[in-house]
């Protein structure tokens, strides 16, 4: 089940909105619909250069998908939070943060809890390598272990 029932775009306050939603990895809970996201809607906390993930809404993401299950191995597409890349996995996602950002201890949102069914998100961390070391393992990490 997608994550985004009762979310309302944090400009126009439209709720249940259709097509894409824009959550924000810097501001905690700011989500916009596609229309605001692309009229560069700001507050006095969120800026346009704030790192965002796209999200199907739910009824877009039945839609389609229909009604299909996706797994965990599917592809998806991940924002870094740190320097606002896009088209990551989870996997080449943890690599580049672990190559390019390890020094870096601000607080974001996790893409991936945001995006994922049942996922927390608002997630935050100012650990975010660990957290996808931890909390985003691929299985094929886990079967690496086994041998």
């Amino acid at each position: 089940m997608r994550n985004d029932m009762g979310v309302s775009c944090d400009s126009c306050l439209k709720g249940n909105f259709r097509g894409r939603r824009y959550k924000c990895l810097i501001c905690y809970d700011y989500d916009l619909c596609s229309t605001c996201y692309e009229a560069g809607a700001t507050t006095t906390r969120h800026t346009t250069d704030h790192p965002v993930q796209c999200i199907l809404t739910r009824s877009d993401f039945d839609m389609y998908y229909g009604g299909e299950a996706l797994t965990a191995e599917q592809p998806q597409s991940f924002t870094c939070p740190y320097c606002c890349k896009m088209g990551f996995t989870d996997a080449t996602l943890h690599e580049h943060v672990t190559a390019e950002h390890t020094d870096v201890s601000l607080e974001v949102v996790c893409p991936i809890c945001a995006s994922i069914p049942g996922g927390e998100p608002n997630h935050v961390t100012d650990d975010f390598a660990s957290h996808l070391a931890l909390e985003h393992r691929t299985p094929r990490d886990f079967i690496s272990f086994q041998f």
